[in-house]
């Protein structure tokens, strides 16, 4: 059985244009996994989804070097709503990204005040003597 290359008539951009789409679509996958995970709260391997990133965008880049040998112009721009939709994508990220860093940031605070505190003896403490107030 044979599979046809319907990319034209479903997206009405030109099939040479279809690496690259691939491409964006494997970074739209690894970002909304990641924004998924980072909105459910879920544990999220930050080294692997910056792995599967940085391979997204190397693959991105080598089928838009090859792409841009290949088609003119005009067929570039057709992938515009394609980069803004992933753009969208790319600032949900980022916002979720930078929750998650305000919540690691607290939570350390947190930590770091309650360790303090406990080795603290009463008459100052860790925090004020690193600042000079003791003694």
């Amino acid at each position: 059985m044979e599979t046809v290359n319907d990319n034209k008539q479903q997206t009405g951009l030109d099939p040479a244009l279809d690496p690259i789409l691939f491409a964006i679509r494997r970074l739209e996958d690894v970002i909304d996994h990641e924004t998924g995970l980072l909105m459910e709260g879920g544990a999220v391997d930050l080294a692997d989804i910056n792995a599967s990133k940085s391979r997204g965008l190397r693959d991105f880049n080598k089928a838009l070097g090859k792409v841009v040998k290949s088609v003119d112009n005009a067929a570039l721009k057709t992938l515009q709503p394609v980069l803004d939709n992933l753009r969208l994508k790319l600032e949900r990220n980022c916002e979720a990204l930078k929750l998650h860093l305000r919540a690691v940031s607290e939570l350390t605070g947190l930590i770091r005040d309650a360790l303090e505190t406990h080795e603290a003896d009463g008459t100052y403490t860790a925090r004020q003597m690193r600042d000079g107030l003791g003694a």
